[in-house]
């Protein structure tokens, strides 16, 4: 299993078909989930079992997102810690990328 973010409202094929890969599952729990844990996070604490979040919610999500990011950046120096930023890094490219250029009733879904 793994956790990723698809358009949950999609209405066209190129909508269908988008897919973000954020982790596997078991990387999500040993890493991941002790920081969103450490940090009281709110939204990246439902990625795990799923979570349909709609567009204007995209900016809370997107701070602790960078909250993670952040975290890891102090506390993680490693190879796995590099690559948990690089996977944050495109799903917040993603989200910004949604947020700005898509309609207004779009929703997706995490987990």
């Amino acid at each position: 299993m793994s956790v990723s973010l698809i358009i949950s409202n999609s209405i066209n094929k190129e909508e269908s078909d988008f897919n973000v890969p954020i982790s596997t599952e078991q990387v999500f729990q040993e890493f991941w989930m002790p920081i969103i844990e450490t940090l009281d996070l709110q939204w990246a604490k439902c990625f795990q079992s799923g979570i349909e979040i709609e567009k204007e919610n995209f900016e809370p999500m997107l701070k602790e997102l960078t909250a993670i990011k952040i975290w890891i950046g102090k506390n993680m120096n490693n190879k796995r810690g590099k690559q948990i930023i690089e996977r944050l890094d495109n799903l917040s490219k993603e989200l910004i990328a949604l947020l700005e250029n898509t309609r207004g009733d779009l929703k997706v879904y995490i987990g």
